[in-house]
């Protein structure tokens, strides 16, 4: 009799245990959303906080920020699995797919419904540069090596008016297009290579700085942001990131804060043809993907 009190009481303890852990609700890892360092970290993850919030809403899991310290590190984060899906400009995409397979789902429309952006090559307007020729001896800012818009296309721009990047101007890296628009703004620099609108973009930041700097140049159509995702991912959950940036962006809410946060208006299918634009500047370039770190 004894024994079966016991028995009764164990079998309670379990059954009691059973229906809290059932009661629980089991935590969701949640999903990593990488974005592009082109601005401060901190306000940009806290700018952004509402797309993770409306791409939760849709995709059924929470979304979370991260920004690495350069496309290298955005990419590598792909590669592990750090980072589930990321907007990365499409030079990064290109270095993602051949290192880790990464995959492109979407690419970016401008707000003037074109499928990509431009790079320019800025200058001050009191500087007396009037044409790219007058680069050469001068001290120019890009912003990272794997930046298209930031170093790729200008650097082409400069070659294709016979300036060597090597030997005629001296150059460096800024490590984002707002530190960039800094150093030209400052005085510290003659030019910066970034993308059409940094200048908008960033005008809260640097007071008057439209009136400050003109675009002396700008390059060919560069394909859009490219939205990829990590190899490391299964495939309906691409699926539901893809459906929930085309749905997003599909609204007034937010296609007014994609386009505050990144000038992206929507999305479209993404044509991986495209990308041997960037590859051939690449090639113009000398630059061997697989040597890249």
């Amino acid at each position: 009799m004894k024994l079966k009190k016991i028995f009764k009481l164990v079998l309670l303890v379990l059954v009691v245990g059973i229906l809290i852990s059932c009661g629980k609700k089991k935590e969701e890892k949640p999903l990593i959303m990488g974005l592009s360092p082109i601005a401060n970290s901190e306000k940009m993850l806290e700018d952004a906080e509402p797309l993770y919030k409306m791409l939760g809403e849709q995709i059924g899991k929470d979304v979370n920020g991260y920004i690495a310290s350069n496309y290298i590190g955005l990419v590598e984060a792909l590669g592990t699995g750090t980072v589930d899906f990321a907007l990365i400009p499409p030079f990064a995409y290109i270095l993602a797919n051949t290192k880790n397979g990464s995959e492109a789902l979407l690419t970016s429309v401008g707000k003037n419904d074109e499928p990509g952006y431009y790079s320019v090559l800025v200058v001050r307007k009191d500087s007396g540069i009037e044409k790219v020729e007058d680069l050469k001896g001068k001290r120019i800012a890009f912003v990272d090596p794997s930046s298209t818009s930031g170093y790729i296309f200008p650097a082409v721009i400069l070659k294709d008016h016979g300036i060597d990047i090597e030997k005629d101007i001296t150059s460096q890296f800024a490590g984002g297009h707002d530190k960039a628009l800094q150093l030209l703004v400052n005085g510290d620099v003659d030019a910066i290579g970034t993308y059409e609108g940094s200048v908008t973009k960033f005008a809260k930041e640097f007071p008057d700085v439209e009136n400050q700097v003109k675009v002396l140049q700008k390059s060919d159509l560069i394909p859009g942001i490219t939205l990829t995702v990590s190899s490391k991912l299964a495939p309906e959950t691409k699926e539901k990131i893809k459906d929930a940036f085309l749905k997003v962006t599909a609204t007034p809410e937010g296609q007014e804060l994609t386009l505050k946060l990144f000038g992206i208006k929507g999305f479209q299918e993404a044509d991986i043809n495209s990308y041997k634009t960037i590859e051939d500047k690449l090639n113009k370039m000398g630059i061997d993907i697989e040597k890249i770190k």
